[in-house]
């Protein structure tokens, strides 16, 4: 699915009343991957007193508050992500505890701020969806066909367009594209319009 993630990994540290906070934000491809990279978190930090965490991945949502009093860091985490429409996307926040309570409401606000500001460094894309379909074109369509698969290629609407080296047989012109899923129909009817109706698009 098409979804807007995390441009980058980023880290970002806080000093919040003698409380280290440091937010790691993670593109995520599945819940498994965002587990290995929390366990990775911790590897990198065995001393921290808790490693709270967050991760969204299409319909799962999952969250940590690792120690610290219920609602006050896991939960606020996942909210951060979900309000900014992120997906897959982790977030870890490592504390290393320096003895001072900071209460409920200055926890929640100190983990969901550290990992916003953590959000802020890493950026955001879009994710397109993209399908793989064959293009097949007789002999007498095959400089338009081409033609206009150069035109899409550099069209705003067909980013990211990918085309693979054309192939040729008795029947005419096979080439394999690349190209987002939102523009296929559209793809489609060029390639009719440039042929005569003698393209078609075969989804592989």
């Amino acid at each position: 699915m098409a979804h807007v993630t995390v441009a980058s990994e980023a880290s970002l540290e806080q000093n919040i009343q003698g409380s280290r906070f440091i937010a790691f934000v993670f593109e995520a491809d599945s819940p498994e991957a965002a587990l290995g990279r929390l366990a990775r978190v911790r590897s990198d930090h065995p001393d921290a007193t808790h490693h709270c965490w967050a991760f969204r991945v299409g319909s799962a949502q999952r969250f940590s508050d690792d120690g610290e009093p219920g609602g006050t860091a896991g939960r606020p985490m996942l909210e951060v992500v979900l309000k900014r429409g992120l997906d897959h996307v982790l977030g870890v926040v490592v504390r290393y505890y320096s003895g001072k309570k900071l209460g409920p409401g200055g926890l929640v606000r100190a983990y969901s701020g550290t990992l916003a500001k953590a959000l802020d460094v890493a950026g955001v894309r879009e994710v397109v969806d993209v399908v793989r379909v064959r293009v097949r074109v007789p002999f007498a369509g095959t400089d338009a066909a081409l033609r206009l698969l150069d035109e899409l290629g550099r069209a705003e609407a067909f980013d990211p367009l990918a085309r693979g080296a054309p192939g040729f047989d008795e029947a005419g012109m096979s080439v394999t594209l690349s190209v987002p899923a939102s523009a296929l129909a559209a793809l489609e009817a060029r390639l009719k319009e440039a042929t005569n109706g003698a393209a078609t698009v075969e989804r592989g």
